[in-house]
């Protein structure tokens, strides 16, 4: 009997545990915390903003492109990556190499002119289970006066398969 109640307690434990609040941004939530104090001068738009999927084959494809973009001046990129919401707040996905960023942007050893767009066309989500959620996408750079600057922008991944 014992032996019962202590995996009945260790299951319910990690069930608790597993449990996640996908529920999505109100807009009160503070940024996390390399993008507090930072001003805010690299646009960063996705297109769609809110995305749904396909189905091809066995895999779900949330297609969208996401674009950046510096009025101010010429930006060299320091970090790049992208957070998850949940559990109300945002949490770290990913930082991405920053040799990437050449690759699916177009800059060059990172750097970003004043007022050119770069474009990922195919910063696509995939993965095998239909699910939605909410991301956002930062940037973080040295502008040409040396000051750290960022940007960024969330984009919501849903779950209505476009193609039944």
């Amino acid at each position: 009997m014992r032996i019962l109640i202590l995996i009945t307690a260790m299951f319910l434990g990690c069930t608790l545990n597993a449990q996640r609040d996908w529920s999505g941004p109100t807009g009160g939530e503070p940024l996390p915390k390399k993008l507090q104090g930072l001003e805010r001068n690299i646009d960063v738009i996705h297109f769609p903003k809110q995305n749904d999927p396909i189905k091809i084959d066995n895999a779900y494809y949330w297609k969208h492109m996401t674009s950046i973009l510096c009025k101010q001046s010429d930006i060299i990129i320091t970090e790049y990556g992208a957070y998850l919401f949940y559990n109300g707040k945002w949490n770290l996905r990913k930082s991405y190499p920053l040799k990437e960023l050449d690759k699916t942007f177009g800059t060059k050893k990172q750097k970003m002119k004043q007022a050119e767009p770069y474009t990922w066309a195919k910063n696509w989500r995939v993965d095998t289970n239909l699910f939605g959620g909410w991301a956002m996408w930062y940037f973080i750079g040295t502008d040409s006066n040396g000051k750290a600057v960022c940007g960024y922008e969330t984009i919501n991944t849903t779950n209505n398969l476009l193609n039944k």
